[in-house]
């Protein structure tokens, strides 16, 4: 009974869509059409952020864009394009920050860096899930 158990547990993990991922890491890019600055945010470290398996997509990307967008909005009163980048090891999100860095650089932006912005993450509940109904097929 006690193998039925567990085997049945297993089974329910295996099959959720995301799981809690305990080293990811993010940065933010901000910048504006009409301005020629482009912000940066520092690599942060997000505790218990929802992960996609297979993928490895981060649960509600916008979701951590629009927080970035939205600090800027407080902030400055002005609206940016926001962008979020992220991965599960930092130093291959160090690479693509030095990258996106340089990329700007070149294209002669003005860069400046935001140390006092962090995100907040957000989780992924089986409640979340919408159940649509599913489309009715209608004979001609």
């Amino acid at each position: 009974m006690l193998v039925g158990v567990c085997a049945n547990v297993c089974a329910q993990k295996k099959h959720q869509r995301y799981f809690t991922a305990p080293n990811m890491y993010v940065f933010g890019i901000a910048f504006s059409a009409s301005d020629s600055t482009v912000y940066f945010t520092d690599i942060k470290q997000l505790q218990n952020a929802s992960v996609e398996r297979g993928t490895g997509f981060l649960y509600s990307r916008g979701s951590y864009s629009n927080q970035l967008q939205q600090h800027f909005k407080s902030v400055s009163g002005t609206f940016y394009t926001a962008v979020t980048c992220y991965n599960q090891k930092r130093t291959k999100l160090e690479k693509k920050y030095a990258k996106m860095r340089q990329k700007y650089q070149k294209k002669k932006f003005v860069v400046k860096y935001i140390h006092d912005f962090a995100y907040n993450p957000v989780t992924y509940y089986e409640s979340d899930e919408v159940n649509l109904p599913a489309e009715e097929v209608v004979n001609p």
